[in-house]
Formats: structure tokens, sequence, C-alpha cells
């Protein structure tokens, strides 16, 4: 609903008078090009930053793929199917937590709708997971994928254990 000019006006004049500034025009101008002159030099330093950080990100991860191989590809496979494993358990834990959580009949709505949410996440990385062993890069992407589910997992428990104990 959009107030009427009257009562806009009264509202208008209502306000504290407005004092312009001391030098003008001018000092409209000197301000504009005092706040250009810092963007100028503010753009490329935050340009040469974001270089700088992707290019040590990109060296770190260069050096942790080369050391994580230097062991030969059993070795990575071995690490790979340890993690996968590790994630695997987590989840098989996390599942007997929200197993043992009481069922409640009756939750907040926001709560509804979050559990309802983080539900819908995990039908949807179910899905991916059962289709990923179909991908020429399954391990990485299934070892991602559980990774996943596992934070949605967690999510989850901590919702419903924070619905079951009363906390909001």
């Amino acid at each position: 609903m959009h107030p009427d000019l009257s009562e806009l006006s009264g509202r208008l004049s209502s306000l504290a008078d407005f004092a312009p500034p001391a030098a003008g025009w001018s000092g409209v101008l000197a301000a504009r090009a005092d706040r250009d002159a810092r963007l100028d030099l503010g753009l490329p330093v935050a340009f040469a930053a974001v270089v700088l950080a992707t290019a040590v990100g990109l060296a770190w991860w260069l050096l942790s793929a080369r050391n994580s191989m230097s062991g030969g590809p059993a070795t990575f496979a071995a690490a790979e199917a340890a993690v996968a494993a590790e994630m695997r358990a987590e989840n098989q834990r996390l599942e007997r937590i929200l197993a043992a959580l009481p069922e409640r009949h009756s939750m907040r709505g926001s709560t509804a709708y979050t559990v309802a949410e983080l539900e819908d996440r995990l039908a949807l990385v179910d899905d991916r997971l059962s289709r990923v062993a179909l991908e020429p890069n399954a391990p990485e992407r299934a070892e991602a994928l559980w990774r996943v589910r596992v934070g949605v997992m967690n999510s989850l428990v901590q919702v419903r254990y924070a619905d079951a104990v009363g906390t909001y």
C-alpha cells in the first residue's frame, strides 16, 4: 500500500532542514573525485590479492596432490577407500542416533520446514550416490557425495535433537 501525496508531503516536511555543503557543488565534485581515486587504487589491489590467493591455492593443491600420489596408485586408492569407509561409518552412526530420537507428532512450523528441507537434500544426495558408479571419476565423486551426506545427516540430527529436548 503506497502512501498518498498528502501523507508523503507531511512526512517530508517533518524532516530536519538540510544544509548543503559549504563548498557547494565543487565540494561534491571533489568528494567524488577522492572516492574515485580510492576506488581506482582499490580494484587493482583487490585483483592482485585474488590472483595471489588463487596462485597460492593452486600451488598448495598441486603439492598435496603430488605428495598423495607419491606412494603410487595403490596407496592413493587405499587412502581413498579408507576415507569412504570412514564417511560410511559416520553416516551409520548418525542414522542410529536419528533412529533413537523420539518422533514428535507436533513441532514448530520452521522446524518442520527445516527437517523437510534436510530430508529432501538427503534424498537428492542418495539419488546421486546411486548413479555415481556410472561416472568415470566415480571414487572421487562418491567420496565427495558421502561427505555431503554426512554433513546433511549431522544437521538433521542436530535439528531433531534440539526439537526433542525443546531448545530452539
